[in-house]
Protein backbone atom coordinates (compact mmCIF):
# COMPACT_ATOMS: atom_id res chain seq x y z
CA UNK A 1 0.00 0.00 0.00
CA UNK A 2 2.89 2.19 1.20
CA UNK A 3 4.40 1.48 -2.33
CA UNK A 4 1.55 2.35 -4.30
CA UNK A 5 1.06 5.57 -3.05
CA UNK A 6 4.38 6.51 -3.34
CA UNK A 7 3.40 5.72 -6.63
CA UNK A 8 0.60 7.86 -7.12
CA UNK A 9 2.70 11.14 -5.57
CA UNK A 10 5.05 13.60 -7.43
CA UNK A 11 8.76 12.53 -6.85
CA UNK A 12 9.77 16.58 -8.23
CA UNK A 13 8.75 19.11 -10.55
CA UNK A 14 10.25 21.48 -12.97
CA UNK A 15 9.20 24.86 -14.36
CA UNK A 16 10.54 26.75 -17.18
CA UNK A 17 10.92 30.61 -16.29
CA UNK A 18 7.78 31.98 -14.79
CA UNK A 19 5.79 29.50 -16.60
CA UNK A 20 3.57 26.98 -14.99
CA UNK A 21 5.33 23.92 -12.99
CA UNK A 22 4.93 20.17 -13.72
CA UNK A 23 5.27 17.46 -11.69
CA UNK A 24 6.52 13.66 -12.21
CA UNK A 25 5.33 11.04 -11.26
CA UNK A 26 7.10 7.19 -10.65
CA UNK A 27 5.01 5.00 -13.24
CA UNK A 28 4.77 1.21 -12.66
CA UNK A 29 7.35 -0.18 -14.71
CA UNK A 30 9.73 2.29 -13.12
CA UNK A 31 9.89 5.08 -15.14
CA UNK A 32 9.32 9.03 -15.17
CA UNK A 33 5.98 10.08 -16.02
CA UNK A 34 6.00 13.45 -16.70
CA UNK A 35 2.36 15.83 -16.31
CA UNK A 36 1.64 17.29 -19.93
CA UNK A 37 2.66 21.13 -20.26
CA UNK A 38 0.23 23.53 -20.18
CA UNK A 39 -1.08 24.24 -23.92
CA UNK A 40 0.75 27.97 -24.50
CA UNK A 41 1.74 29.03 -27.68
CA UNK A 42 4.88 28.32 -27.68
CA UNK A 43 4.83 25.14 -26.15
CA UNK A 44 4.23 21.74 -27.16
CA UNK A 45 1.61 19.77 -25.39
CA UNK A 46 1.35 15.68 -24.22
CA UNK A 47 2.83 13.76 -21.98
CA UNK A 48 6.96 13.59 -21.55
CA UNK A 49 8.23 10.08 -20.46
CA UNK A 50 11.86 9.48 -19.45
CA UNK A 51 13.17 6.36 -19.15
CA UNK A 52 15.85 5.09 -16.72
CA UNK A 53 19.34 5.38 -16.71
CA UNK A 54 21.73 3.22 -15.93
CA UNK A 55 24.72 3.69 -13.51
CA UNK A 56 26.46 5.62 -15.62
CA UNK A 57 24.44 7.83 -17.09
CA UNK A 58 23.71 5.76 -20.85
CA UNK A 59 20.45 4.12 -21.57
CA UNK A 60 17.97 4.97 -23.52
CA UNK A 61 16.31 7.67 -21.76
CA UNK A 62 14.68 10.28 -23.71
CA UNK A 63 16.46 13.43 -22.13
CA UNK A 64 15.31 15.74 -25.25
CA UNK A 65 11.67 15.33 -24.06
CA UNK A 66 12.09 16.64 -21.03
CA UNK A 67 13.99 19.70 -21.70
CA UNK A 68 12.24 23.35 -21.45
CA UNK A 69 8.94 23.25 -23.83
CA UNK A 70 10.23 26.50 -25.93
CA UNK A 71 10.20 25.41 -29.50
CA UNK A 72 13.17 25.50 -32.04
CA UNK A 73 11.12 27.51 -34.47
CA UNK A 74 10.82 30.40 -31.41
CA UNK A 75 14.13 29.92 -29.78
CA UNK A 76 15.74 31.08 -32.63
CA UNK A 77 13.87 34.35 -33.06
CA UNK A 78 13.35 35.57 -29.00
CA UNK A 79 15.62 36.18 -26.11
CA UNK A 80 16.26 33.25 -24.05
CA UNK A 81 14.03 33.08 -21.03
CA UNK A 82 11.11 35.09 -23.11
CA UNK A 83 9.19 36.50 -21.96
CA UNK A 84 10.61 37.20 -18.54
CA UNK A 85 14.08 38.55 -19.98
CA UNK A 86 12.35 40.99 -21.53
CA UNK A 87 10.27 43.99 -20.55
CA UNK A 88 6.37 43.67 -21.22
CA UNK A 89 6.45 46.02 -24.31
CA UNK A 90 8.96 43.81 -26.06
CA UNK A 91 5.90 41.57 -28.15
CA UNK A 92 3.85 44.52 -29.45
CA UNK A 93 6.71 46.41 -30.39
CA UNK A 94 8.25 43.65 -32.32
CA UNK A 95 5.38 42.28 -33.98
CA UNK A 96 4.70 46.53 -35.26
CA UNK A 97 8.31 46.90 -36.06
CA UNK A 98 8.11 43.65 -38.10
CA UNK A 99 5.43 45.11 -40.22
CA UNK A 100 7.19 48.76 -40.86
CA UNK A 101 10.43 46.61 -41.94
CA UNK A 102 8.51 44.50 -44.62
CA UNK A 103 6.94 47.60 -46.28
CA UNK A 104 9.79 49.64 -45.40
CA UNK A 105 11.69 46.32 -47.59
CA UNK A 106 8.86 46.49 -49.88
CA UNK A 107 9.34 50.47 -50.91
CA UNK A 108 13.44 50.43 -50.94
CA UNK A 109 12.96 47.80 -53.73
CA UNK A 110 10.81 49.94 -55.65
CA UNK A 111 13.65 52.58 -54.56
CA UNK A 112 16.51 50.86 -56.19
CA UNK A 113 14.72 49.56 -59.12
CA UNK A 114 14.13 53.60 -59.90
CA UNK A 115 18.20 54.55 -59.19
CA UNK A 116 19.46 51.39 -61.38
CA UNK A 117 17.18 52.92 -64.45
CA UNK A 118 18.36 56.44 -63.32
CA UNK A 119 22.22 55.45 -63.98
CA UNK A 120 21.85 53.57 -67.42
CA UNK A 121 21.16 50.09 -65.96
CA UNK A 122 19.58 48.48 -69.18
CA UNK A 123 20.32 51.08 -71.83
CA UNK A 124 23.31 50.63 -74.43
CA UNK A 125 23.87 54.23 -74.75
CA UNK A 126 24.95 54.63 -70.72
CA UNK A 127 28.01 55.48 -70.15
CA UNK A 128 29.75 53.20 -67.17
CA UNK A 129 32.28 55.55 -66.10
CA UNK A 130 29.73 58.10 -65.74
CA UNK A 131 27.48 55.44 -63.41
CA UNK A 132 30.56 54.80 -61.26
CA UNK A 133 30.96 58.78 -60.80
CA UNK A 134 27.39 58.85 -60.08
CA UNK A 135 27.70 56.15 -57.28
CA UNK A 136 30.81 57.80 -55.80
CA UNK A 137 29.63 60.60 -55.40
CA UNK A 138 26.43 59.90 -54.02
CA UNK A 139 28.09 57.47 -51.53
CA UNK A 140 30.29 60.39 -50.90
CA UNK A 141 27.95 62.56 -49.80
CA UNK A 142 25.79 60.15 -47.32
CA UNK A 143 29.76 59.38 -45.24
CA UNK A 144 29.98 63.13 -44.85
CA UNK A 145 26.39 63.41 -43.52
CA UNK A 146 26.42 60.18 -41.54
CA UNK A 147 29.88 62.17 -39.64
CA UNK A 148 28.41 65.57 -39.24
CA UNK A 149 24.77 64.10 -37.80
CA UNK A 150 26.22 62.46 -35.50
CA UNK A 151 28.52 64.88 -34.29
CA UNK A 152 25.45 66.83 -34.30
CA UNK A 153 22.71 65.10 -32.60
CA UNK A 154 24.81 61.97 -31.40
CA UNK A 155 24.40 63.19 -27.70
CA UNK A 156 20.70 64.15 -27.94
CA UNK A 157 19.40 60.54 -29.40
CA UNK A 158 19.05 59.16 -25.90
CA UNK A 159 16.85 61.37 -24.41
CA UNK A 160 14.59 61.64 -27.40
CA UNK A 161 14.96 57.83 -28.42
CA UNK A 162 11.16 57.05 -29.38
CA UNK A 163 10.89 60.75 -31.26
CA UNK A 164 14.03 60.56 -33.30
CA UNK A 165 13.25 56.73 -33.92
CA UNK A 166 9.83 57.56 -35.69
CA UNK A 167 12.04 60.60 -37.46
CA UNK A 168 14.73 58.39 -39.09
CA UNK A 169 11.92 56.30 -40.52
CA UNK A 170 9.74 58.67 -41.76
CA UNK A 171 12.96 60.31 -43.68
CA UNK A 172 13.80 56.96 -44.65
CA UNK A 173 10.19 57.21 -46.83
CA UNK A 174 11.47 61.11 -48.11
CA UNK A 175 14.64 59.81 -49.24
CA UNK A 176 13.22 56.20 -51.26
CA UNK A 177 10.61 59.13 -52.50
CA UNK A 178 13.42 61.15 -53.62
CA UNK A 179 15.09 57.64 -55.36
CA UNK A 180 11.88 56.61 -57.31
CA UNK A 181 11.36 60.54 -58.37
CA UNK A 182 15.04 60.46 -59.67
CA UNK A 183 14.85 59.22 -62.89
CA UNK A 184 11.38 61.20 -64.17
CA UNK A 185 13.95 64.34 -63.91
CA UNK A 186 17.38 63.27 -65.57
CA UNK A 187 19.23 66.43 -65.60
CA UNK A 188 19.11 66.63 -61.53
CA UNK A 189 19.55 62.76 -61.05
CA UNK A 190 22.85 63.26 -59.98
CA UNK A 191 21.65 65.93 -57.51
CA UNK A 192 18.35 63.92 -56.16
CA UNK A 193 20.37 60.51 -55.30
CA UNK A 194 23.09 62.53 -53.58
CA UNK A 195 20.63 64.10 -51.41
CA UNK A 196 18.68 60.79 -51.12
CA UNK A 197 21.58 58.92 -49.86
CA UNK A 198 22.66 62.06 -47.20
CA UNK A 199 19.25 61.28 -45.75
CA UNK A 200 19.46 57.43 -45.85
CA UNK A 201 22.94 57.74 -43.75
CA UNK A 202 21.13 60.25 -41.52
CA UNK A 203 18.32 57.65 -41.27
CA UNK A 204 21.59 54.89 -40.42
CA UNK A 205 22.71 57.11 -37.77
CA UNK A 206 19.68 57.93 -35.79
CA UNK A 207 17.98 54.36 -36.67
CA UNK A 208 21.00 52.28 -35.47
CA UNK A 209 21.66 54.57 -32.33
CA UNK A 210 17.65 54.99 -30.74
CA UNK A 211 17.53 51.08 -31.85
CA UNK A 212 20.59 50.50 -29.33
CA UNK A 213 18.84 52.81 -26.91
CA UNK A 214 15.50 50.95 -27.21
CA UNK A 215 17.37 47.57 -26.82
CA UNK A 216 19.25 48.81 -23.11
CA UNK A 217 15.40 49.19 -22.44
CA UNK A 218 14.24 46.10 -23.56
CA UNK A 219 16.66 43.73 -22.04
CA UNK A 220 16.03 43.13 -18.63
CA UNK A 221 18.42 40.41 -17.73
CA UNK A 222 21.75 41.64 -18.42
CA UNK A 223 20.98 40.11 -22.15
CA UNK A 224 21.05 43.39 -24.15
CA UNK A 225 23.44 41.17 -26.85
CA UNK A 226 20.65 38.25 -26.77
CA UNK A 227 17.90 40.80 -27.26
CA UNK A 228 19.77 42.75 -30.17
CA UNK A 229 21.30 39.52 -31.52
CA UNK A 230 17.37 38.25 -31.94
CA UNK A 231 16.37 41.52 -33.20
CA UNK A 232 18.64 41.00 -35.67
CA UNK A 233 17.77 38.03 -37.07
CA UNK A 234 13.74 38.78 -36.84
CA UNK A 235 14.87 41.51 -39.35
CA UNK A 236 16.42 39.47 -41.82
CA UNK A 237 13.66 37.14 -41.50
CA UNK A 238 11.40 40.13 -42.80
CA UNK A 239 13.53 41.62 -45.14
CA UNK A 240 13.92 37.67 -46.88
CA UNK A 241 10.30 38.22 -47.18
CA UNK A 242 10.27 41.21 -48.23
CA UNK A 243 12.98 40.40 -50.93
CA UNK A 244 10.70 37.02 -52.00
CA UNK A 245 7.97 39.32 -52.31
CA UNK A 246 9.68 42.27 -54.44
CA UNK A 247 10.70 39.80 -56.81
CA UNK A 248 6.83 38.14 -57.47
CA UNK A 249 6.23 42.66 -57.12
CA UNK A 250 8.75 44.53 -59.29
CA UNK A 251 7.57 42.76 -63.14
CA UNK A 252 4.07 44.03 -62.31
CA UNK A 253 5.40 47.55 -61.85
CA UNK A 254 8.23 47.82 -63.75
CA UNK A 255 6.27 48.65 -66.95
CA UNK A 256 4.02 51.51 -65.30
CA UNK A 257 5.13 54.03 -63.22
CA UNK A 258 2.25 55.16 -62.28
CA UNK A 259 1.51 52.09 -60.60
CA UNK A 260 4.86 51.81 -59.23
CA UNK A 261 4.29 54.99 -57.65
CA UNK A 262 0.89 53.97 -56.67
CA UNK A 263 2.34 50.50 -54.34
CA UNK A 264 5.28 53.01 -53.16
CA UNK A 265 2.46 55.74 -51.74
CA UNK A 266 0.11 52.14 -49.99
CA UNK A 267 3.57 50.96 -48.34
CA UNK A 268 4.75 54.07 -47.32
CA UNK A 269 1.80 55.11 -45.33
CA UNK A 270 1.65 51.23 -43.99
CA UNK A 271 5.60 51.95 -43.18
CA UNK A 272 4.68 55.34 -41.20
CA UNK A 273 1.64 54.00 -39.51
CA UNK A 274 3.35 50.70 -37.75
CA UNK A 275 5.93 52.59 -37.12
CA UNK A 276 3.82 55.08 -35.05
CA UNK A 277 1.89 51.97 -33.55
CA UNK A 278 5.28 50.31 -32.49
CA UNK A 279 6.76 53.48 -31.08
CA UNK A 280 3.45 54.37 -29.23
CA UNK A 281 4.15 50.63 -27.60
CA UNK A 282 6.70 51.17 -25.75
CA UNK A 283 6.49 51.83 -21.59
CA UNK A 284 9.61 53.61 -21.19
CA UNK A 285 10.43 54.00 -17.12
CA UNK A 286 12.85 56.48 -16.56
CA UNK A 287 12.33 60.44 -17.43
CA UNK A 288 13.02 62.56 -20.52
CA UNK A 289 12.13 66.21 -20.37
CA UNK A 290 8.82 65.18 -22.24
CA UNK A 291 7.65 62.37 -19.50
CA UNK A 292 8.11 64.64 -16.95
CA UNK A 293 6.51 68.03 -17.98
CA UNK A 294 3.46 65.45 -18.03
CA UNK A 295 4.03 63.71 -15.23
CA UNK A 296 5.03 66.84 -13.16
CA UNK A 297 2.21 69.05 -14.73
CA UNK A 298 -0.56 66.22 -13.32
CA UNK A 299 0.69 66.21 -10.32
CA UNK A 300 0.78 70.09 -9.70
CA UNK A 301 -3.10 70.05 -11.06
CA UNK A 302 -4.43 67.09 -9.32
CA UNK A 303 -1.76 66.08 -6.72
CA UNK A 304 -1.08 62.36 -8.37
CA UNK A 305 1.74 61.07 -10.16
CA UNK A 306 0.81 59.62 -13.88
CA UNK A 307 2.53 55.99 -13.88
CA UNK A 308 4.71 55.28 -16.93
CA UNK A 309 2.31 53.28 -18.80
CA UNK A 310 -0.35 56.31 -19.18
CA UNK A 311 2.55 58.89 -19.29
CA UNK A 312 4.01 56.96 -22.39
CA UNK A 313 0.98 57.14 -23.84
CA UNK A 314 0.31 60.74 -23.67
CA UNK A 315 3.96 61.60 -24.68
CA UNK A 316 4.01 63.43 -27.51
CA UNK A 317 5.95 61.72 -30.71
CA UNK A 318 5.90 64.56 -33.04
CA UNK A 319 6.59 67.81 -30.79
CA UNK A 320 8.97 66.68 -28.85
CA UNK A 321 12.06 68.22 -30.14
CA UNK A 322 10.72 72.23 -30.00
CA UNK A 323 9.60 71.88 -25.65
CA UNK A 324 8.30 75.39 -24.63
CA UNK A 325 10.72 75.94 -21.98
CA UNK A 326 14.10 75.75 -23.25
CA UNK A 327 15.84 73.93 -20.21
CA UNK A 328 19.44 73.82 -20.34
CA UNK A 329 21.38 71.80 -17.80
CA UNK A 330 24.56 71.61 -16.99
CA UNK A 331 25.95 74.68 -18.51
CA UNK A 332 29.27 76.96 -17.58
CA UNK A 333 29.12 79.25 -14.56
CA UNK A 334 30.60 82.42 -16.89
CA UNK A 335 27.41 82.34 -18.88
CA UNK A 336 25.11 82.79 -15.98
CA UNK A 337 26.92 85.69 -14.11
CA UNK A 338 30.09 87.87 -15.29
CA UNK A 339 31.03 90.16 -11.58
CA UNK A 340 30.52 88.93 -8.02
CA UNK A 341 27.41 90.89 -7.14
CA UNK A 342 25.44 88.63 -9.97
CA UNK A 343 27.34 85.64 -8.05
CA UNK A 344 25.77 86.44 -4.89
CA UNK A 345 22.81 87.32 -6.25
CA UNK A 346 22.40 83.63 -8.01
CA UNK A 347 24.04 81.87 -5.11
CA UNK A 348 21.51 83.58 -2.53
CA UNK A 349 18.87 80.84 -1.55
CA UNK A 350 20.05 77.90 -3.14
CA UNK A 351 20.80 75.25 -0.99
CA UNK A 352 21.09 72.76 -3.73
CA UNK A 353 24.26 71.48 -5.78
CA UNK A 354 22.58 73.31 -8.28
CA UNK A 355 22.36 77.21 -9.57
CA UNK A 356 19.47 77.80 -11.88
CA UNK A 357 18.81 81.74 -13.54
CA UNK A 358 15.08 82.15 -15.17
CA UNK A 359 15.17 84.48 -18.38
CA UNK A 360 11.62 85.23 -18.60
CA UNK A 361 11.33 87.48 -21.24
CA UNK A 362 13.13 84.31 -23.61
CA UNK A 363 11.41 81.73 -22.00
CA UNK A 364 14.62 80.23 -21.19
CA UNK A 365 16.30 78.18 -18.07
CA UNK A 366 19.69 78.00 -17.20
CA UNK A 367 21.26 75.30 -14.60
CA UNK A 368 25.12 75.07 -13.54
CA UNK A 369 25.09 71.91 -11.69
CA UNK A 370 27.56 71.53 -9.02
CA UNK A 371 30.57 68.49 -8.79
CA UNK A 372 28.55 66.64 -6.43
CA UNK A 373 25.17 66.77 -8.24
CA UNK A 374 23.72 63.35 -8.64
CA UNK A 375 20.59 61.64 -10.45
CA UNK A 376 18.06 63.25 -8.13
CA UNK A 377 19.65 67.03 -7.92
CA UNK A 378 19.22 66.40 -12.00
CA UNK A 379 15.96 65.68 -11.45
CA UNK A 380 15.11 68.57 -8.78
CA UNK A 381 17.21 70.56 -11.01
CA UNK A 382 15.00 69.30 -14.08
CA UNK A 383 11.75 69.94 -11.85
CA UNK A 384 12.56 72.96 -10.96
CA UNK A 385 12.75 74.21 -14.15
CA UNK A 386 9.70 72.93 -15.25
CA UNK A 387 7.67 74.66 -12.09
CA UNK A 388 8.63 77.94 -13.15
CA UNK A 389 7.13 77.39 -16.60
CA UNK A 390 4.02 75.93 -15.14
CA UNK A 391 4.34 79.57 -13.27
CA UNK A 392 3.72 81.19 -16.68
CA UNK A 393 0.26 78.66 -17.61
CA UNK A 394 -3.23 78.16 -16.69
CA UNK A 395 -4.60 75.45 -14.80
CA UNK A 396 -4.53 74.73 -10.88
CA UNK A 397 -1.51 75.30 -8.62
CA UNK A 398 -0.93 74.14 -5.37
CA UNK A 399 -0.98 77.37 -2.95
CA UNK A 400 2.21 78.25 -2.68
CA UNK A 401 2.83 78.37 -6.51
CA UNK A 402 -0.44 80.11 -7.36
CA UNK A 403 0.89 83.01 -4.84
CA UNK A 404 4.31 82.67 -6.89
CA UNK A 405 2.27 82.89 -10.67
CA UNK A 406 0.26 86.18 -9.20
CA UNK A 407 3.62 87.82 -8.51
CA UNK A 408 5.10 86.76 -11.61
CA UNK A 409 2.25 88.30 -13.68
CA UNK A 410 2.29 91.58 -11.36
CA UNK A 411 6.29 91.98 -11.09
CA UNK A 412 9.13 93.00 -13.30
CA UNK A 413 11.08 90.94 -14.87
CA UNK A 414 14.23 91.85 -13.31
CA UNK A 415 13.07 90.35 -9.93
CA UNK A 416 12.67 86.75 -10.91
CA UNK A 417 15.85 86.22 -8.85
CA UNK A 418 13.98 86.58 -6.27
CA UNK A 419 11.16 84.15 -7.38
CA UNK A 420 13.45 81.53 -8.30
CA UNK A 421 14.82 81.89 -4.63
CA UNK A 422 11.20 81.56 -3.32
CA UNK A 423 10.37 78.19 -5.87
CA UNK A 424 13.51 76.53 -3.43
CA UNK A 425 11.03 77.11 -0.23
CA UNK A 426 8.21 75.57 -2.23
CA UNK A 427 10.12 72.46 -3.77
CA UNK A 428 11.57 71.64 -0.18
CA UNK A 429 8.03 70.51 0.80
CA UNK A 430 6.79 69.36 -2.64
CA UNK A 431 9.23 67.69 -4.51
CA UNK A 432 10.15 64.92 -1.66
CA UNK A 433 6.29 63.82 -2.31
CA UNK A 434 6.74 64.12 -5.82
CA UNK A 435 10.26 61.95 -5.84
CA UNK A 436 7.98 59.42 -3.46
CA UNK A 437 5.07 59.54 -5.64
CA UNK A 438 7.58 58.96 -8.96
CA UNK A 439 9.07 55.85 -6.89
CA UNK A 440 5.75 54.45 -6.27
CA UNK A 441 4.10 54.81 -9.45
CA UNK A 442 7.07 52.84 -10.72
CA UNK A 443 9.29 55.24 -12.23
CA UNK A 444 13.26 54.61 -12.03
CA UNK A 445 14.87 57.62 -10.51
CA UNK A 446 17.88 56.79 -10.02
CA UNK A 447 18.67 57.04 -13.65
CA UNK A 448 16.92 59.61 -15.96
CA UNK A 449 17.22 60.66 -19.48
CA UNK A 450 17.83 64.11 -19.61
CA UNK A 451 19.92 65.92 -21.74
CA UNK A 452 22.60 67.18 -19.72
CA UNK A 453 26.05 68.83 -20.46
CA UNK A 454 29.48 67.81 -18.91
CA UNK A 455 29.96 71.75 -17.13
CA UNK A 456 30.32 71.35 -13.45
CA UNK A 457 31.43 74.25 -10.85
CA UNK A 458 31.91 75.12 -7.39
CA UNK A 459 30.90 78.53 -5.59
CA UNK A 460 30.54 79.64 -2.38
CA UNK A 461 28.29 77.69 -0.26
CA UNK A 462 25.04 78.57 0.89
CA UNK A 463 24.22 77.53 5.03
CA UNK A 464 23.76 73.71 4.63
CA UNK A 465 23.96 72.87 1.43
CA UNK A 466 22.69 69.34 0.57
CA UNK A 467 23.95 66.43 -1.85
CA UNK A 468 21.38 63.93 -3.64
Amino acid sequence: MADGANLNSPLCSEQFGSGAARGCMAAADGSLQWEAWGCRWWEFSGAFTAKPQGRDGGGGGALGAASPPLSGLVAVFLPQGFPDSVSPDYLPYQLWDSVQAFASSLSGSLATHAVLLGIGVGNAEASVSAATATWLVKDSTGMLGRIIFAWWKGGKLDCNAKQWRLFADILNDVAMFLEIMAPIFPVFFTVTVCTSNLAKCIVSVAGGATRAALTMHQARRNNMADVSAKDSSQETLVNLAGLLVSLLMLPLVSGSPSFSLGCFFFLTALHIYANYRAVRALVIETLNEGRLRLVLKHFLQRGEVLGPTSANQMEPLWTGFWPSLSLSLGVPLHRLTSSVSELQQLVEGHQEPYLLRWDLSQNQVQVVLSQMAGPETILRAATHGLVLEALQGDGPLPRGLEELRNRVRAGPEKDNWVIVRDTHQVLDKLFPKFLKGLQDAGWKTEKHQLEVDEWRATWPLSPEKKVL
